[in-house]
């Protein structure tokens, strides 16, 4: 389905009905590449995504004791007024296999014992996760809330641990809820695992237990990077993300982003593909899914390319982090990509929950 030409906007409804946002993901590591960063999303968006993806206060959490300055600084951001926040917490590691690792001082930190032999589902990993999402949702007020990053990715590596996951997963969902019956709580879902166009995913049962999860899940939250997979087709099918609206629940984009150059990444001997007329294309495909099928929110992950904080990384981890380093709507040098005039356009258009 093409939306109609209508007047206002060329090619746009009268009114959205999602929200646009992005992450404060740093263009650099230095003050200035998170003030870039953080005044971009401020000005281009009406919701804010904050993730919390580098551990959790484990053992603080667990006894109920004051955080670190560095975690207590975080839970203390506040959006410009008028704007929604979506909140994420993972409790899985960067790799989406283990245990979040420890928040302490600053975040990913080694585990302390006895936490690196603890299971997802023990009874310690459950208060302490309890505790501080609770208290990260009682201090930021979220409009939203996600309490797994990618969680279907564990899946993809060991049906224990997803077994275990999905534990972790219901028990904190219903004493949310319980507590917070207007909160939206959800887990957010990658859809390269979920259509196995990952190599790790081939092998699992997605569709059967992603549904089987969203029984406890107010929204299918979807984390999309289509030039992650040399499978996905360019231009991305217009169909690409029909699967969404199957789960009977309200959608939201958690995360997306599209390369806009070719990425040489040599750690893994692969070039990643992509142009600024492939960004556009799939921002404007994605917007225009979003409209119709009536999404939450639609969150692009980078606001601007951050290769100066790639160049900072050690290997492989800088490469790691190229794979999105070009997924920003400007460039380092806060030129725009013409997938920001798309994007702006949308965000122009008065939102409407509901609408079209």
């Amino acid at each position: 389905m093409v939306l109609p030409l209508i007047a206002g906007e060329p090619g746009l409804p009268p009114t959205r009905p999602f929200h646009l946002g992005f992450t404060r993901w740093p263009a650099d590591l230095t003050a200035e590449g998170v003030q870039q960063a953080q005044d971009f999303a401020h000005a281009h968006g009406d919701i804010v995504s904050v993730m919390f993806i580098g551990g959790i206060p484990w053992p603080e959490a667990l006894d109920g004791k004051p955080f670190s300055r560095d975690v207590t600084a975080n839970l203390g951001y506040r959006p410009p007024a008028g704007t929604k926040v979506f909140l994420s917490i993972s409790p899985l590691d960067r790799d989406r296999k283990n245990l979040a690792p420890y928040w302490g001082e600053k975040d990913n930190q080694p585990l302390p014992a006895p936490w690196g032999s603890r299971a997802l589902n023990s009874p310690e990993v459950r208060q302490a996760f309890l505790y501080f999402v609770t208290r990260a949702v009682e201090t930021m007020k979220p409009d939203y809330l996600a309490i797994g990053i990618e969680s279907n990715v564990l899946l993809s590596h060991s049906r224990e641990k997803w077994n275990q996951l999905k534990e972790l997963h219901r028990a904190t969902y219903a004493a949310l809820k319980a507590r917070h019956p207007a909160l939206p709580v959800c887990f957010t879902t990658e859809v390269l695992h979920y259509k196995k166009l990952a190599s790790d995913a081939r092998g699992s049962e997605q569709e059967g237990e992603v549904a089987e999860l969203m029984q406890q899940s107010d929204l299918f939250a979807l984390s999309v990077y289509p030039h992650m997979s040399y499978d996905v087709p360019r231009p991305i099918p217009a169909g690409f993300l029909d699967f969404a609206t199957k789960f009977g629940k309200p959608v939201a984009v958690a995360e997306s982003g599209m390369t806009s150059r070719d990425v040489e990444l040599k750690a893994f001997g692969l070039t990643l593909r992509g142009s600024e007329a492939d960004q556009q294309q799939f921002t404007e495909l994605l917007l225009r899914v979003a409209a119709r099928d009536r999404y939450a929110f639609v969150i692009n992950f980078a606001t601007t390319d951050f290769e100066r904080l790639c160049a900072k990384l050690p290997p492989p981890v800088d490469d790691l982090a190229r794979i999105w380093a070009y997924t920003g709507l400007q460039t380092s040098e806060s030129k725009p990509k013409p997938a920001l005039v798309v994007w702006d356009a949308w965000l122009k258009t008065p939102y409407r929950k509901g609408a079209p």
